[in-house]
C-alpha cells in the first residue's frame, strides 16, 4: 500500500498519471554517479528498455544522422517485430503503447555482469548513445530516450511512483548501496515529467522517512490517507 498525494499529476506526456507514492524512494539508495561508475558495466542497460511510440517517433526525426551515429539501421533499433516482442497496448506510457529496444552481443570484456545489452548502449565506452547524441546536439534528452530509462530507478506502476522492480531481485542492481537516495537522485527528471507542484509534495514528504530502514517488497509505513 502506497501513500496517496493530494491529488493526481499528469505527465506532461499525458501519461502516466500518479496519485501515490511508496515511500521506499526516500529510504532505498544507490550510487547515483552513473558514467563515474567503475564496477556496474552500465548493467541496467542488459534486458534494452521498453519505449513508448512517441519517443520511437522521436528518435525517427534523427533517423540518417542517428543511424550513422550508432552504425546501426533503423530496423535494428527496436523489437517491432510480433514474433518477437511487438507492440504493446499500454495506457501507463506516454502514447498509450511501446515496444522494447534491441539487444545485441556485447564485446569480449565489455561487461563482467552480462554479455548482451540494448543495442543503444556503447559498446566500447559507456552509457547511452541516444543520451550522449542529444547532449552534443543540444536535444533535451527527454525528448527523444525512454521515459522509463530516465526515471530509472524510479519507476511507475498502476498510478504509483514507486522503485523499479530490480530493488526486490538479489542480486539484480549491481549499483544498489550507499549514495543518495532513489527520490534524490531522480528528483530533477520527476519535475521534468511532473512539474513543480509534483515536487514541492514530494519534498514536504521526504523528511518523514530520512533515516528510516524501507520496508521490504514496497508495504508502506501506514499514514493518515489524504481526505
Amino acid at each position: 500500500m502506497a501513500r496517496p498525494l493530494s491529488r493526481a499529476y499528469t505527465c506532461t506526456f499525458g501519461a502516466p498519471v500518479i496519485a501515490e507514492v511508496d515511500p521506499r524512494i526516500f529510504q532505498l539508495t544507490y550510487f547515483a554517479a552513473c558514467m563515474d561508475c567503475t564496477f556496474c558495466s552500465d548493467a541496467c542497460c542488459q534486458y534494452g528498455a521498453d519505449t513508448e511510440l512517441p519517443r520511437v517517433a522521436a528518435l525517427e526525426k534523427f533517423q540518417p544522422e542517428l543511424e550513422a551515429y550508432l552504425g546501426v539501421p533503423r530496423s535494428e533499433w527496436f523489437r517491432e517485430d510480433p514474433e518477437d516482442f511487438g507492440t504493446l497496448d499500454e495506457p501507463e506510457y506516454p502514447g498509450g503503447r511501446y515496444t522494447r529496444t534491441q539487444v545485441v552481443d556485447l564485446p569480449e570484456g565489455r561487461s563482467e555482469h552480462n554479455e548482451w545489452a540494448c543495442v543503444f548502449l556503447d559498446p566500447a565506452g559507456r552509457g547511452c548513445r541516444i543520451h550522449r547524441f542529444a547532449l552534443e546536439r543540444g536535444i533535451d534528452v527527454h525528448t527523444i530516450k525512454p521515459m522509463v530509462c530516465l526515471l530509472f530507478p524510479a519507476s511507475f506502476d498502476k498510478g504509483v511512483l514507486c522503485p523499479a522492480y530490480e530493488f526486490d531481485l538479489e542480486d539484480e542492481l549491481v549499483c544498489q548501496g550507499p549514495g543518495p537516495t532513489i527520490y534524490r537522485a531522480s528528483r530533477d527528471d520527476i519535475r521534468w515529467y511532473f512539474g513543480d507542484d509534483m515536487i514541492a509534495e514530494l519534498d514536504a514528504m521526504e523528511p518523514e522517512y530520512a533515516g528510516q530502514p524501507a520496508i521490504p517488497g514496497g508495504r508502506a509505513i501506514p499514514l493518515p490517507t489524504v481526505p
